[in-house]
């Protein structure tokens, strides 16, 4: 076992209420639904521990309890920190994020080891995550480039290099969508969650994507990589129309 990789620890974000998968979401987190008999949240993390990941931190909130019910049910030898986003209703996934840094932390305060970030409704074959993770760069982003792509979805553009460029919402240029699975190295997540930080205290950060932040990093030299996934079956659900593409993947 990669000592490297066990050692990472993983935050999951999966506190959001998806008002756009009603009503599927009426009655159960997005993570909670099925994709061919496996829940999303259940197939993500027999891929995390078929890596050899062990720390695994789950940002909830909305029906957080039927999350800790089924993930008891479901990998009752396993351990999970459960980190309640209080106000889910009014926040996005940066402030979900920013809740996970203490978890992150070590005893000094400090980020000191890698971590890999995944929002809860990706669905990917079992062999995505081992290959994203054995990358070379040390601060990388899953990104789709092929196939069908649309202006509600997460776009990218990168220079000769692999490197982003720009990533958000609405982007001109954009070359794929980054689906939702992301890795930091310590000083770049220290950096991260200081302007975690600065822009959710000034108010904006609160109710915008954790990816403002990165584009802010990218702005003041850090260096994001681009990882084609393009070779593994993924997609992330943020539709009903992404939920029934979801089902006619292979996952394998």
């Amino acid at each position: 076992m990669n000592s490297s990789i066990e050692n990472t620890p993983c935050v999951i974000l999966a506190a959001g209420i998806s008002r756009r998968l009603r009503p599927l979401t009426d009655d159960r987190p997005k993570c909670l639904l099925e994709v061919n008999g496996t829940t999303i949240l259940q197939r993500m993390l027999e891929n995390i521990f078929a890596t050899g990941i062990r720390r695994v931190a789950i940002v909830v909130g909305y029906k957080a309890e039927m999350i800790r019910e089924h993930l008891r049910a479901k990998f009752s030898q396993k351990r999970f920190k459960f980190i309640l986003n209080p106000n889910y209703s009014t926040t996005n996934n940066a402030y979900s994020l920013l809740l996970a840094k203490k978890f992150l932390e070590d005893e000094n305060g400090k980020v000191a080891g890698n971590f890999l970030l995944l929002d809860s409704d990706l669905v990917f074959a079992s062999l995505l995550l081992p290959e994203f993770l054995s990358h070379a760069a040390r601060n990388k982003i899953a990104v789709r480039i092929l196939g069908e792509h649309n202006d509600e979805e997460i776009g990218v553009t990168v220079n000769a290099e692999g490197i982003i460029t720009n990533i958000g919402k609405h982007l001109a240029g954009a070359v794929g969508e980054s689906v939702g699975m992301e890795l930091f190295a310590p000083s770049t997540a220290t950096k991260l969650f200081r302007v975690l930080e600065q822009r959710v205290h000034s108010g904006i950060g609160r109710t915008e994507f954790y990816e403002a932040s990165f584009q802010q990093l990218i702005e003041h030299g850090t260096k994001l990589s681009m990882v084609n996934v393009d070779s593994f079956p993924v997609i992330e659900i943020d539709t009903p129309e992404d939920y029934r593409q979801a089902q006619q993947l292979i996952l394998c």
